[in-house]
């Protein structure tokens, strides 16, 4: 077993470390044997030398095996799932996973809680009276067996050594590592073990990733390091210059994707969806992936699916349909005519947050039904006075902050942006 400070010194002099020592390292510091203070000083040198191809599969893998690993034996596939790098109204994990089950997919999905300018997949799922995301992994495996989907918390057991070296980052200022982001994403995606990985990588003001750039970079090595690992594995990199559809929140963005699940919700929304679903159908060998995904959509098998969903993990969807409005709801309306390109969608991010949509810290409590809820979509010629969106939240002190912000930042006279920005395959 090598000697975590040679590990440490040869990383800091450029060295290249072997798969064996990156595994003795992830074992470590799962069981704590590396200490809090050599990880931080391995994520400042792999920030600095960078990690090759190579290493960085091997980091992602000894994470991975750092705890447990699914096993879908007996389980027919063909099992898929798809990572988001996040964004402002980015409520499609709700409308995918229910989606790809109706044509023939198992999506076994493990999602995380936001911890930024909005709430994550998990929060939004829990404005669902009732809707447990606390289940065990033969409780998730037997739904996904028998439903075709299941959506869940990160468990204790799944890659633990990233869930330490993850908290680690953010204290180092070595987030934006991009061999690091990989093996942070795929150690969990390996650990929950589909067959298929399909990534959505956001790129604008309200993304991760700022520029197309960044984005395509990272598309780029999510896409070779899966591969790497024996996945099949493809990218979308879109654009987050302003909010996903017409709802940027955690309650008000459940009942858009209900909107979709329906046929009726927005273009956007629905269209990069069904993007991403195609995407895993062709890698997982299903033809005319985008005809199912219409097809579904309009017979209500998509719906019928995600209630199904909802059912067995507990959620109670006429009492969500029953939920009351937000206790303030403002009006916010156009100041001029002419061509509305939208909000910018960190200001969005940033206002929904504090209106109790997100978090500043781990143990915040999420307001579900506050919110930013558009009435017209970016892009659209509008009049002066013409109602654009209403801001929901818990009064009015804080509406008319969040609004004035979502204001200001609006954008006039400007081309709206092309939703997929490029293809990583």
């Amino acid at each position: 077993m090598v000697l975590t400070t040679d590990l440490l010194q040869r990383k800091r002099d450029g060295g290249v470390l072997s798969r064996d020592e990156l595994y003795d390292f992830a074992s470590g510091i799962a069981s704590g044997a590396v200490t809090d203070y050599q990880a931080a000083a391995f994520l400042m040198a792999a920030y600095i030398r960078g990690l090759d191809p190579e290493e960085t599969l091997a980091l992602t893998e000894a994470m991975r095996d750092s705890g447990e690993v699914i096993s879908w034996e007996g389980i027919p596939g063909p099992l898929a799932d798809k990572h988001s790098t996040g964004g402002v109204g980015d409520k499609i994990s709700l409308i995918l996973a229910p989606l790809a089950a109706s044509i023939g997919i198992k999506v076994p999905m493990i999602s995380g809680r936001g911890l930024g300018h909005t709430g994550g997949t998990l929060d939004k799922l829990e404005s669902i009276p009732g809707f447990s995301v606390n289940l065990s992994v033969d409780e998730f495996k037997r739904q996904v067996a028998e439903n075709g989907l299941c959506m869940i918390g990160q468990t204790d057991s799944l890659a633990p050594a990233d869930r330490k070296l993850y908290a680690l980052r953010d204290a180092t200022s070595t987030v934006t590592s991009i061999p690091l982001i990989c093996a942070s994403i795929l150690s969990k995606k390996l650990a929950e073990n589909p067959d298929v990985l399909v990534f959505d990588v956001k790129c604008g003001t309200g993304a991760f990733m700022g520029t197309r750039k960044e984005a395509v970079e990272l598309a780029e090595s999510l896409v070779e390091i899966a591969r790497m690992s024996g996945k099949k594995a493809s990218a979308l990199v879109t654009s987050m210059n302003t909010p996903l559809g017409l709802a940027s929140g955690n309650a008000v963005e459940v009942r858009e994707a209900v909107d979709v699940l329906r046929n009726r919700g927005p273009a956007d929304t629905t269209e990069l969806t069904v993007a991403l679903v195609t995407e895993m159908a062709e890698e997982s060998g299903i033809g005319n992936g985008e005809e199912l995904c219409r097809k579904s959509l309009m017979s209500g098998r998509a719906m019928e699916s995600f209630v199904a969903m909802v059912e067995a993990q507990g959620g109670d969807l006429a009492a969500f349909e029953a939920l009351p409005q937000a206790p303030c709801i403002l009006d916010v309306r156009a100041e001029r005519t002419g061509y509305w390109r939208g909000p910018d969608a960190m200001a969005v991010g940033r206002a929904v947050r504090a209106l109790g949509g997100g978090r500043y810290r781990i143990d915040d409590q999420i307001y579900p039904l506050s919110g930013w809820v558009q009435e017209v979509p970016c892009g659209t010629p509008v009049e002066n006075g013409q109602l654009l969106g209403r801001v929901h939240g818990r009064n009015t002190e804080e509406c008319r902050e969040a609004a004035g912000a979502i204001e200001e930042s609006f954008t006039w006279d400007s081309p709206s942006d092309r939703l997929v920005i490029q293809e990583i395959r």
